[in-house]
C-alpha cells in the first residue's frame, strides 16, 4: 500500500508537471534504464534505426524517453492537459503493476481541433522504486490525429 501511494505521488507530480508544459521530472520516477512503450512498442523501436543502437537507447529510454515523447506531443497538442483517473493494481502478483488511466485534453496543432483521449498507462515499478516499464496504450484514431498534428507546421 506504501508503494501504491507513493507511487501516486509521483503521477501526480509528474502530471501537474506535464500540465505546466515543463520537462521536469518528480525525482527518482524514472532511471536510465525505464523502458517506454507505446501501444506495446517500445519506443527504440520506432526511430528507424537498430534498437540497440547506443544514441537510440540514451533517446528512448529513462528520463531523456520520456522528454523526447513529452516534447512531440505538446508539439501535436500545444495546449495538452492531462488528468489522472483512479490507479487500478495490476493483475500481477510477482511484481509491482499498475494501471493509470490518463485523459489527454486540448487543440490540434494548426486546426484547432479538439483532443480528447483517454491513454491506459500500464507502469511496473523496480525494486527500487522507479518505473521499470511504462506501456502506454491509447486507440489508433486519437493516435492517427497526433501524428498528423505533430508533421503540421
Amino acid at each position: 500500500m506504501a508503494a501504491e501511494l507513493t507511487l501516486i505521488a509521483l503521477i501526480d507530480q509528474l502530471v501537474a508537471l506535464f500540465n505546466r508544459q515543463s520537462l521536469d521530472l518528480p525525482d527518482g520516477l524514472f532511471d536510465r534504464h525505464s523502458h517506454l512503450r507505446l501501444n506495446g512498442t517500445p519506443f527504440e523501436h520506432m526511430l528507424g534505426r537498430p534498437p540497440g543502437d547506443p544514441l537510440v537507447l540514451l533517446m528512448t529510454r529513462g528520463p531523456a524517453g520520456y522528454r523526447f515523447a513529452v516534447k512531440a506531443l505538446q508539439h501535436a497538442v500545444p495546449d495538452a492537459h492531462v488528468e489522472r483517473g483512479e490507479v487500478e493494481p495490476g493483475p500481477d502478483t510477482c511484481q509491482a503493476a499498475w494501471t493509470v488511466p490518463l485523459w489527454l485534453s486540448g487543440h490540434l496543432r494548426s486546426i484547432g481541433e479538439p483532443v480528447d483521449a483517454v491513454l491506459r498507462v500500464r507502469v511496473v515499478v523496480s525494486s527500487g522504486g522507479s518505473l521499470a516499464q511504462a506501456d502506454v496504450a491509447i486507440d489508433e484514431a486519437p493516435l492517427r490525429r497526433l501524428r498528423e498534428a505533430r508533421l503540421r507546421e
